[in-house]
């Protein structure tokens, strides 16, 4: 006989037998999943990987001949596991509720908000599920959703909310906003490890936290909700994308069965490829087997929503790819990287993580050339003779056209926001347009309330109010999400872009975004150096962007970008592919 129990500490399944065939049979259990643990008594799997493989338990069984029994425990779990499943493979056929049913029970429980006719038929889907997602764009009011849909499936249950810090204060409002008075008591979980050990014995119906601190406190986070019934939201759920092959997704994967509920929430799920959806469809539906690249577009079609920026009624915007030549000691200074970049590469084995971490500082290096070359200063000194040259030249190309261009649009009356992935540039940049009141954000601006100086949100508000700020330079690993400026400012200029595409995405939907006048013009120009990283990028990004559109039928993900004639990284395999291809052009 085989015993399967079930370690509520550790969230593991605990499979044991003194059956004389063990020593075989334990073996194929630990196959079952690479998270196994095996001693001679016992086998350990983590609980997801348990259910998400029942038809191989009951081949090893049937294979030994071998009775299996459950615990008690093991039992109630496995039976709501097996519900869950039962719930995905019905969804399809399940009923949908009217939109005007939605907005009538919304109202009998307090909700003051009147949804606009999208969010109430994403709502509706959702509510066929105990589990779901919605990855509509940004402003197209995905908290205002989650928040209904929490309100219409709890009882009295609690709700976890995993997101990036800077939107705290989003969801914040959204639960104000939503009802005529405080009824939703909201706490951060920030402070440290014991703070966050005192904080969740409190009394408050909703908990917020970010995905680095529940890295250091996942064990607590599980206990929290083996002890209560509550609801898990992952807002910005790309970032679990990494699945088995990162902490975070590891940690979140191994609690996937614990909430009554769960929702994922990203405008922007699937950067690079299918496979960033396979962890986010497990956390959803960890009960549902053989998910994988090619299974998992069809598996998740029947439990997402998403609302378009058509819906939205937004005007497409205008996208200019802008070229910027080298000049002359900069395109030899590009080369000789180039070579030497590529005799690197070419001593490396191929398809492991040292593979990409070596090839992605490798690009990193070409593209601070084609950028800024003076980025190259602090760490690198393979050519200083060159590079001093370089630098003697003047500004690059591209840091001299972006400060013309800005100059050209202020003078026209726009406010101007610059993306720029090197820190250096956006401090340098800003410096240089300091007369036209231009001020940076980046990950080393601290968050705070608008009346606290040099604060992230004091210095969007005064974007947004002061007429004699009309530049704004950014990062976009810092600030390509939380925060919105299509109020303000419609034109944006790229001085580089790197592989994330969805860091590109988000910092592009901080200026078109629900609430833009009718007919406003939003323009993006992409600065863009011939024969060079350059080209590789913007290949690579429309190839991820296109591939998204398709997955997510929404057509206006990918648009048309227009070649002007002048007189945080997201590099996986097929983007190194692409850049070796790049190197051996030289």
């Amino acid at each position: 006989m085989i015993l399967i129990s079930y370690d509520e500490i550790r969230q593991f399944c605990v499979i044991e037998s003194d059956d004389i065939k063990w020593d075989s049979i334990k073996v194929l259990f630990a196959e079952l999943s690479s998270e196994s643990t095996v001693s001679s008594n016992q086998v350990l799997i983590p609980w997801y990987s348990f259910i998400s493989n029942l038809r191989s338990v009951n081949y090893i069984a049937n294979q030994y001949k071998v009775q299996v029994e459950f615990t008690k425990e093991a039992r109630e779990l496995l039976s709501i596991s097996l519900n869950r499943r039962n719930s995905f493979i019905n969804s399809a056929t399940s009923k949908v509720a009217s939109e005007a049913e939605v907005q009538a029970k919304l109202d009998a429980l307090g909700f003051k908000r009147t949804l606009k006719s999208y969010q109430l038929k994403n709502v509706a889907k959702l509510l066929r599920l105990h589990a779901g997602a919605t990855f509509s764009v940004p402003g197209a009011g995905k908290t205002t959703e989650a928040i209904a849909y929490y309100l219409l499936k709890r009882t009295t249950q609690k709700l976890l909310v995993i997101c990036p810090k800077v939107a705290f204060p989003a969801w914040e409002e959204q639960f104000m906003d939503c009802f005529e008075e405080q009824r939703f008591s909201i706490l951060r979980l920030t402070g440290g490890r014991e703070n966050i050990k005192k904080s969740l014995l409190l009394d408050r119906d909703v908990f917020l936290l970010t995905y680095d601190q529940f890295i250091l406190v996942a064990d607590l986070i599980s206990r929290f909700l083996s002890s209560i019934e509550a609801f898990l939201f992952l807002d910005e759920s790309h970032r679990i994308k990494g699945g088995d092959r990162s902490r975070r997704g590891q940690e979140i994967q191994l609690i996937s069965h614990l909430p009554v509920g769960k929702l994922i929430m990203s405008g922007t799920p699937m950067p690079n490829s299918p496979s960033d959806l396979v962890p986010q469809f497990k956390f959803l539906f960890p009960e549902v087997e053989d998910v994988d690249d090619d299974s998992v577009i069809d598996k998740i079609q029947g439990i997402y929503v998403r609302t378009t920026k058509q819906e939205l009624g937004l005007k497409d915007p205008i996208t200019k790819i802008v070229s910027i030549p080298f000049n002359e000691p900069q395109r030899s200074l590009y080369d000789l990287a180039r070579k030497e970049e590529l005799r690197k590469a070419q001593s490396l084995s191929r398809y492991d993580k040292a593979y990409l971490r070596t090839l992605g500082r490798s690009y990193m290096r070409l593209l601070q050339i084609v950028s800024n070359p003076a980025l190259l200063i602090k760490n690198n000194h393979s050519y200083p003779d060159l590079l001093r040259e370089v630098i003697e030249y003047g500004d690059s190309s591209k840091i001299e056209y972006v400060v013309k261009r800005t100059r050209q649009l202020v003078n026209k009356g726009k406010k101007v926001l610059i993306w720029s992935g090197f820190v250096e540039n956006v401090e340098l940049i800003s410096r240089k347009l300091a007369d036209l009141g231009a001020d940076y954000l980046h990950g080393g601006v601290e968050a705070g309330s608008e009346d606290e100086e040099n604060t992230r949100e004091q210095k969007v508000k005064r974007f947004h109010d002061d007429s004699k700020a009309m530049v704004l330079v950014a990062n976009p690993a810092a600030c390509s999400e939380g925060i919105s400026l299509h109020t303000a400012c419609n034109y944006a200029i790229y001085v580089d872009r790197n592989y994330n595409a969805a860091q590109y995405l988000q910092s592009k939907d901080r200026i078109h975004r629900l609430g833009l006048k009718p007919n406003t013009d939003t323009t993006y120009e992409i600065l863009h150096t011939p024969d060079s990283i350059d080209v590789e990028i913007h290949s690579r990004l429309e190839a991820k962007v296109r591939r998204m559109a398709d997955v997510l039928n929404d057509p206006s993900l990918h648009t048309e970008a227009e070649f002007a004639e002048l007189d945080d990284l997201g590099f996986n395999f097929d983007d190194a592919e692409a850049f070796i291809k790049h190197l051996k052009s030289n």
